[in-house]
């Protein structure tokens, strides 16, 4: 699945790119883009309409830095204001950060977002379905910058990476890389992350308030369900990722989306249907496409689809379509 973003990912990108001398015009001439995804559509558009068109941008003012003046060219006009707000209502820069991770990731399909430790070291990373990294640097540079100037806001300026690492390689980047981050940058890494000594994960924050974490947490919640333009095709598409995972259960659901049990069932009753009937739906989906297209036997297809075991899915195929999955196999041929 092709990763795809909120239109204002690209707030700001116009004013900047107007102030260095740039002709928006000629930008959108250039990229083929539809010019309303520069002016703050709330729709999804695919992420490589937007590295693409950063990407060119940078070209045409001959500004490898572009990314990073984007980055605080939207701090000033405060894209980032309420997001900052939330992580300094959190008690602890961990769960700061992990509030910040949910509302980047309500925003965005086909990206995952990852904080792992390891002894002494935490990293924070952001990985897409597809090669669009190495395709867009300046993609991957606007969401480091943008991610590393909340978390300064968030803590006072005492957050401090220890060293960032890129997959794509150095053409030009380096040096304001390294003044910006204030660590050594790795290209041509093997993920896009930024890594942090783990200590950091339980500073306190000093502006740390529950209620008012709370209250923006159910706001972001209300706000982000707003923002998707088919909350079920949302979860229809992230159930469909969890089964290829081996996971059917809606706990993985929520892994992948910003809410709790209760609020998906709840927005999905609303929408006359249940987690289960999703469910369903994907399963049957990919389960006619395993008996057309493979030679897969059915325990196998019937471990792809998560079900406990052969006789749980030939119930349930038999049950949906009134006759068995070797029948159905047999009738396509």
């Amino acid at each position: 699945m092709s990763a795809k973003v909120l239109g204002t990912y690209l707030a700001g990108t116009v004013e900047l790119y107007e102030e260095l001398g740039g002709n928006v015009s000629q930008l959108l001439a250039e990229t083929g883009c539809p010019g309303n995804i520069l002016y703050g559509t709330t729709e999804l558009i695919p992420y490589s309409y937007c590295g693409y068109l950063l990407e060119v941008a940078a070209r045409q003012l001959d500004r490898a830095d572009f990314a990073l003046l984007l980055a605080e060219k939207r701090r000033k006009i405060g894209y980032t204001r309420e997001v900052i707000i939330y992580g300094r209502a959190a008690k602890t820069f961990e769960q700061a950060i992990e509030g910040i991770r949910n509302h980047i990731r309500a925003r965005a399909l086909g990206t995952q977002y990852s904080l792992e430790t390891w002894a002494n070291v935490t990293s924070f990373s952001r990985s897409l379905d597809t090669q669009e990294i190495t395709r867009f640097p300046q993609g991957s540079m606007l969401f480091f910058a943008s991610f590393h100037g909340m978390l300064k806001d968030v803590t006072d300026n005492k957050w401090e990476p220890s060293s960032v690492s890129f997959t794509f390689k150095d053409s030009g980047y380096n040096e304001s890389l390294k003044n910006y981050f204030g660590c050594p940058i790795q290209f041509d890494g093997e993920q896009d992350a930024i890594f942090f000594p783990s200590r950091f994960l339980s500073h306190q924050l000093p502006a740390r308030d529950d209620n008012a974490h709370e209250m923006m947490s159910e706001y972001f919640t209300s706000l982000h369900l707003a923002d998707k333009p088919d909350f079920q095709e949302t979860v229809r598409l992230m159930v469909q990722k969890n089964l290829v995972l081996g996971r059917s259960d809606i706990e993985a659901l929520t892994l992948r989306m910003p809410y709790k049990i209760r609020t998906i069932q709840r927005k999905l009753k609303e929408l006359g249907t249940s987690y289960s009937e999703v469910l369903n739906e994907c399963r049957f989906e990919l389960a006619e496409n395993l008996l057309s297209d493979s030679d897969n036997p059915l325990t196998h297809i019937a471990q792809r689809l998560c079900f406990q075991d052969l006789s749980a899915f030939s119930k349930a195929f038999k049950k949906r379509y009134g006759v068995s999955a070797s029948d159905w196999k047999r009738a396509l041929r």
